[in-house]
């Protein structure tokens, strides 16, 4: 097993993997560990679980050497701490410090005696920033802003906020140090009926006389061990006796200087331990640290890479003045480095147009409505500041991105490794896995999969300040990628984590991305892992690995990831509705990836699509409207839901090119949408057949954007009785609202508008098998009690949908058997049985009864079984063919084809039987056939023309067998 996957499998709930881990990897939650590995005979604590671990460094090398592992892996996590009698402490050593250099190089040395290089967390944002700022003197820098209310005669204004004084996250606590205080005063005005206010930047004028007072003092840096699960989601700015946070003042007593200025912008500057990105120096200095490490003789051969953004505070709701976020990055450079790439400056005072929040200082009734600032009174002036917030956090992301995989690259050729490893997932948390809803009592996790009036904020623009947002663009340097959604104890009912997942992993230069879940009893983490099998995410069984092909499923439909939705309104963030039945791509990997052939089909390397869906792109990238045009036009679907765009990622007017796409005029006198809050849509002529979906909110989100048909165009959906939001041209379909889908029936109902709709326009096309049948695997997924996913090799899964048990048990990473017994007990498991007649799926007609899942895949030439996954069960009929394999059900039995395509063999698994029948094929007939054990060992079987027969006993049972078709 290579290092990767042990680290890897850290943040899974694999329990045989852990353990490997544990012994491979040694997790730091301290600098003082890492001094104790200095002494080899020193134990030291290194539990990443409840069941305690404590060892020295020489029995971590001597049980890896009798593995015959070949790297040793130090890494910091300060996510195991929690299993730890150890309190919360300042991280002072980091991999960019000579002495840090020092001391891995003592315990390099002693594991190149046992045979291992070494696996470091080196190549991270979150490691690197001390010495950086001491070789270069610069240092990132982050703005904590907030808008207030100013004299406009005397120019006096009083402005209170929460200091953050230190930031804790995966490796660590840091401190935050406080650099300067600066205000700029400016004008407003706000546009009627809206949440914008304008602002022109030219009238943003900096203050120069501005005070600053802090109330009281810190608290202690020493914190108590906390609980992982509640920690993160309960403390608070306001919890000051952490010492994480004070409450402060930015104040002037007037200087009637500005008169007419009734606003003021307050900005903290906090000097953050990490480096400048945008500095000139910070290839170089990259490069030179990794030569550091090599010129001392540390031989790495791996990058452990979890959690690759920068400096920030893993506490979820603590960055927040009056409800928002209210930090950015920002350094000079990046605002040279903007202006250059856009056109359009960017300095301090443009952190204005981030200021968003409830309107707390008007009197007037709808303050609690959220507000947001604009450069201009305009639709497209307001789509401009869209277009000006969305430039930022991609290039915020991408740069940083670009940076260490340029060092990576730097890296292969100096230590001469062309792999490193580098898999793992860009954030420490996600959308909607760490959104918030206001609950209540109820169990947090059941409610997340639907936006209802009770949502109150999302946590993508935590994730987009931090610069790791963009999981598409981070697999680029993380491969193979993947997700932690289902983490925590959310289960991901609606499978979207699982499809972005695989999305991730079908553009990932490894095409292996895994979605990750933890944080659940084992009886549910069973469930769940045996949807991602259905998915292909990888880690997964063993036998859907050999019967899929080692690939991740194929789907007909692509969503482009809405990457706008967070620049345009920053409490929603990166989901408009969580479906798990196609496959998620940004539009730049999008444009930079795919190809689209004279069906309209598009081609994203190994696979292939027939509808493209734009979810909520107000701000497409430039080229997206020509591509989306040309799929409509060869034949292809072109889908476009929410907002019309007015301008492009270009900034050029886009408009009427979408209405001539989509044959519709839109003309609004709204500036962003229509409120439609407990309306209904209602579908006519082709979509007549479609339930009326409600809209459950006032959130832009939920905004309508009605139309006028051109000539030619079908009129298929109504809001409000006559407000036209849904249109189709040819094969190009327009619905101006958000569209609702919702499985998992969190809400006491399932909502199912989305799949409706593409189902209804012939997105899921049936194989054709079977007259009047549509046998599509989304189809299927959808209309009956079982997932059912399709693979490029023909192979076909299915498994007992898992989507309606809520969760309401705790969701810490290591699990307490008897607490999740008593949770179960009060919430039981649904029922896990297969029982089909005559099921048609993907061009087969299969009988079968079982439980869990059922796999199995048919040659070309015969249609003869020749892989197959069923458990509790003891035969299967597929396309009218009966294949018994033993008179009484088996626990499981798996078989199929080897992955090593140098070998003509199968694999062979059985548990829970006596005498077992495997089919053969007809090609076999002619050929020697030879079954051997887990250890090489020959295994005696009867064989007949079509099958083999062999006794399974305790040796057997449970353990891979070999079937070798020798010549």
């Amino acid at each position: 097993m290579a290092a990767p996957f042990k680290k890897m499998a850290l943040f899974l709930l694999l329990f045989s993997v852990i353990v490997y881990v544990q012994s491979a990897t040694i997790i730091l939650t301290s600098d003082q560990q890492l001094n104790d590995l200095l002494d080899p005979d020193k134990k030291i604590d290194i539990s990443t679980g409840n069941t305690k671990r404590i060892v020295s460094l020489r029995e971590v090398c001597t049980d890896a050497q009798k593995r015959g592992d070949k790297t040793l892996t130090i890494a910091f996590d300060e996510f195991f701490r929690q299993y730890r009698n150890q309190a919360e402490t300042v991280r002072l050593l980091t991999p960019d410090m000579d002495e840090y250099v020092e001391k891995i190089k003592i315990i390099a040395d002693f594991a190149a005696t046992y045979g291992m290089g070494m696996g470091l967390s080196l190549l991270s944002p979150l490691e690197l920033g001390p010495a950086f700022k001491k070789q270069t003197g610069k240092t990132g820098k982050w703005l904590h802003y907030k808008v207030g209310l100013r004299d406009s005669k005397t120019g006096k204004f009083n402005v209170q906020l929460w200091q953050q004084l230190f930031w804790t996250n995966n490796k660590g606590k840091f401190p935050i140090s406080l650099k300067g205080v600066k205000a700029y005063a400016f004008k407003e005005q706000k546009l009627p009926n809206s949440p914008f206010k304008v602002v022109d930047r030219n009238e943003i004028i900096e203050i120069k006389q501005v005070q600053f007072d802090e109330w009281g003092t810190a608290g202690t840096e020493k914190v108590a061990k906390p609980n992982m699960d509640t920690d993160l989601w309960n403390s608070t700015s306001a919890s000051t006796e952490d010492g994480r946070a004070r409450r402060v003042s930015v104040f002037s007593d007037g200087d009637g200087e500005l008169k007419g200025y009734d606003r003021v912008l307050v900005l903290l500057e906090y000097d953050v331990p990490e480096m400048e990105y945008f500095s000139a120096e910070a290839a170089p200095f990259l490069k030179n640290l990794l030569k550091k490490y090599h010129d001392n003789g540390i031989k790495i051969q791996h990058f452990y890479s979890d959690e690759m953004h920068i400096q920030q505070d893993w506490i979820y709701f603590s960055h927040h003045d009056n409800g928002q976020l209210a930090v950015r990055y920002y350094t000079e450079a990046l605002g040279d480095r903007y202006k250059n790439k856009f056109g359009v400056p960017f300095e301090e005072k443009d952190i204005l147009y981030f200021a968003y929040g409830p309107d707390i200082d008007n009197n007037n009734a709808d303050a609690p409505r959220n507000v947001q600032y604009v450069m201009g009174k305009s639709r497209e002036d307001i789509h401009r500041t869209f277009l000006f917030r969305d430039r930022y956090y991609k290039l915020l992301n991408n740069h940083v991105v670009d940076l260490f995989k340029d060092a990576k690259t730097y890296a292969s050729q100096l230590f001469k490794v062309d792999d490193f490893g580098t898999d793992g997932h860009s954030s420490w948390a996600e959308s909607p896995t760490v959104d918030l809803w206001d609950i209540g009592p109820l169990e947090r996790h059941a409610y997340k999969y639907e936006y209802t009036p009770n949502f109150v904020w999302g946590n993508t623009v935590h994730q987009a300040a931090a610069a790791c947002y963009d999981y598409f663009k981070w697999g680029e340097y993380l491969e193979p990628t993947r997700n932690d959604f289902a983490e925590l104890g959310w289960n991901d009912r609606n499978y979207y984590g699982a499809a972005m997942a695989t999305s991730l992993g079908v553009v990932n230069r490894i095409p292996n991305a895994y979605p990750a879940i933890w944080g659940m009893p084992e009886q549910v983490r069973e469930r769940k892992t045996a949807i991602n099998d259905a998915f292909g995410g990888k880690p997964r069984s063993a036998s859907i690995d050999l019967i899929s092909g080692n690939v991740h499923r194929d789907v007909d439909v692509l969503f482009l990831y809405p990457m706008n939705l967070v620049a345009a309104d920053e409490r929603f963030g990166s989901w408009v509705t969580q479906y798990g039945y196609a496959n998620y791509i940004t539009a730049e990997k999008l444009l930079e990836l795919a190809t689209l052939n004279e069906n309209g089909e598009i081609r994203i390397k190994d696979k292939k699509y027939t509808t493209l869906v734009a979810l909520f792109e107000p701000v497409p990238q430039k080229g997206l409207l020509e591509m989306m045009d040309k799929v409509a036009k060869n034949g292809g679907k072109a889908v476009w839901f929410g907002p019309p765009p007015i301008i492009d990622g270009d900034g050029e007017n886009c408009l009427a090119q979408w209405q001539g796409i989509f044959g519709v005029s839109y003309e609004s006198t709204h500036l962003q949408g229509q409120i439609a809050a407990g309306k209904r849509i209602d579908f006519k002529n082709q979509l007549e057949n479609i339930p009326s979906q409600y809209i459950l909110t006032d959130f832009m989100l939920d905004h309508i954007y009605p139309v006028k048909a051109a000539e030619g165009t079908s009129k298929l959906a109504f809001c409000d009785n006559n407000l036209l939001v849904g249109t189709a041209k040819g094969n190009a379909w327009y619905f101006g609202f958000r569209p609702r889908d919702d499985q998992s029936a969190s809400l006491g109902y399932e909502t199912r508008t989305l799949f409706e709709i593409l189902d209804k326009i012939g997105a899921h096309a049936a194989t054709g098998a079977f007259q009047g049948v549509n046998d599509n695997t989304e189809h299927v997924s959808r209309t009956t009690d079982y997932l059912a996913t399709r693979f490029p090799n023909s192979a076909t899964v299915l498994v007992r949908h898992y989507r309606t048990h809520k969760e309401t048990w705790p969701g810490g990473f290591s699990r307490n058997k008897e607490e999740d017994e008593l949770v179960l007990a009060k919430n039981p498991m649904p029922d896990d049985t297969i029982d089909i007649t005559n099921f048609k799926v993907n061009g087969h007609d299969v009988t079968f009864k079982g439980r869990l899942t059922i796999a199995f895949r048919m040659n070309d030439r015969n249609n003869e079984l020749i892989a197959f996954e069923g458990q509790n069960c003891s035969q299967v009929i597929i396309d009218g063919k009966m294949y018994k394999f033993s008179d009484s059900p088996l626990r499981k039995i798996a078989f199929a084809p080897s992955l090593n395509t140098d070998k003509n063999e199968w694999k062979v698994f059985v548990s829970g039987g006596t005498q077992v029948t495997i089919p053969v094929t007809e090609q076999m007939n002619s050929k020697k056939l030879s079954l051997l054990d887990n250890q090489g060992k020959s295994v005696k079987f009867h064989r007949t023309d079509k099958t083999i027969q062999f006794q399974v006993n305790s040796q057997l049972d449970g353990k891979w067998m070999t079937l070798q078709i020798l010549n």
